[in-house]
């Protein structure tokens, strides 16, 4: 037999069980205070009552002159109209004796007590019947006494229990409808959080493509919502990214390993007596060490760039002092190249950028610049302000690219020319590192170019506020 459990419970009843628990502890509370208090005020309505019958007594008595015992005794025929049904009257003289007494319906053993010297209520219980207990000192001219006043609680009871019962009633009706409307408040939450569920397990069997349906309502189940299907849309750009990543490096890698294996199996065959094979191979396999050690590097540039992130105690640099320090190395690097600084700025900007990332840009945008302009050895570099950012061009007047390729330039391991890339020891992945640095930073990279006439690739970096 399978033990109950709370966790093995279904939300949905979770909630309604809660929702109905909280409406019906809060009904009872206030169920209860307002028994309670009807029930009160119902006792001093009685009390009310039974004082105004006393002083109607002790008003007759006393406006009667010379009034005697007998004559009070001969008062009863008043007393009993004065009476109500379920009570007793009395009236008592200084010692306690009876001097007359009424009763409608009501029966009730008093033992002899003192004489008040006030008005006394008390309250009496007899097999569970219930009963209000008045006495009031009767002042006369020439005699005192006691009036007694007793009423059974039968009225009151009955609709006390009638109180009680229509209450139950309401209350046992209002946790039925509790519960329905807690019912109806959890489907309709869980309906979502299942339309969630459903969803991702379809992502889970089919793949990617599936989204959320997402409801007109604005509250915070369709922000959940639209929250997962950006999520999911963002894993699915990272997949398919990843996909493209694996199968880029894998012929990235497939070329220079196949180029290895056939020179160690020609020296295998012949290396080991012809020495001109011998160095050939050898040349080879060393340029195609060198090509992959450098596509190595490169991927971890960019696994490193995919998780910058940038610091919080980021101090503002001059552009200016940066791009002059890389453009004075690459004078040293590539003597054979003209390069040009032209400075825009108005006034001495700063940007908001790390310094390494910054001269890491412009590395790969000289080298990029250098690598395809063999023909036309100028290379300008211009800063500028550009509304909140500061931009960093570099203009090449190299082989260019084709307008219906530009797009294409920042993914992964795209080459335009593969041929001629792999020549210049590229790999295609010098504008991806790019593009990932600037956009950690907020800023952005864009690109124009034309065939024959050059390239310009302009940095877009926010200004230090």
């Amino acid at each position: 037999m399978k033990l109950f459990r709370l966790e093995n419970v279904s939300l949905k009843w979770k909630l309604t069980f809660l929702s109905a628990s909280v409406i019906f502890v809060i009904y009872f509370l206030f169920t209860y205070l307002q028994y309670e208090t009807v029930k009160q005020w119902l006792l001093n309505e009685e009390e009310k009552t039974m004082k105004k019958t006393i002083e109607e007594i002790e008003t007759y008595y006393t406006e009667k002159r010379n009034l005697s015992w007998k004559d009070i005794r001969e008062s009863k025929p008043l007393l009993e109209k004065l009476n109500e049904k379920y009570q007793a009257i009395r009236i008592l003289d200084e010692k306690g004796n009876v001097i007359v007494s009424v009763a409608n319906h009501a029966s009730v053993s008093l033992f002899p007590t003192e004489r008040p010297k006030n008005l006394e209520i008390d309250y009496h219980s007899v097999n569970d019947e219930r009963s209000i207990i008045l006495r009031k000192p009767l002042h006369l001219l020439s005699m005192n006494g006691t009036i007694e006043m007793v009423r059974h609680l039968v009225k009151f009871q009955r609709m006390a229990r009638m109180l009680f019962f229509i209450m139950t009633l309401i209350g046992v009706v209002a946790m039925m409808m509790s519960a329905l409307i807690g019912l109806f408040i959890a489907k309709h939450f869980v309906g979502r959080l299942q339309a969630v569920t459903k969803t991702m397990m379809n992502i889970k069997n089919k793949g990617f493509q599936e989204r959320i349906d997402i409801p007109r309502s604005n509250d915070e189940m369709s922000e959940l919502m639209v929250m997962f299907n950006e999520m999911m849309d963002e894993i699915e750009h990272s997949f398919h990214q990843q996909k493209q990543f694996i199968e880029d490096a894998s012929h990235e890698l497939r070329t220079p390993i196949a180029i290895l294996e056939g020179h160690l199996s020609l020296l295998k065959r012949w290396g080991k007596n012809n020495r001109d094979i011998l160095e050939e191979s050898l040349e080879a396999a060393s340029q195609e060490v060198g090509r992959l050690k450098k596509l190595a590097l490169e991927l971890l540039d960019l696994s490193h760039a995919e998780v910058i992130t940038v610091p919080s105690d980021l101090q503002p640099i001059s552009p200016k002092e940066a791009a002059e320090q890389i453009v004075k190395n690459f004078r040293v690097l590539h003597p054979s190249f003209q390069f040009m600084m032209v400075d825009e700025l108005r006034d001495k900007a700063f940007v908001r950028i790390a310094k390494h990332h910054l001269e890491q840009l412009l590395l790969i945008l000289l080298d990029n610049a250098v690598k395809y302009s063999q023909q036309s050895k100028k290379i300008t570099i211009r800063l500028k302000e550009d509304g909140k950012y500061v931009s960093l061009s570099v203009i090449d007047q190299g082989i260019g690219i084709p307008r219906d390729e530009l797009e294409k330039v920042f993914l992964r391991f795209y080459r335009v020319d593969k041929a001629r890339s792999r020549e210049k020891g590229g790999v295609g992945l010098g504008l991806a590192i790019a593009k990932e640095i600037v956009d950690k930073y907020g800023g952005q990279i864009a690109i124009e170019s034309e065939v024959g006439a050059g390239t310009t690739v302009e940095l877009f970096i926010p200004k230090a506020v």
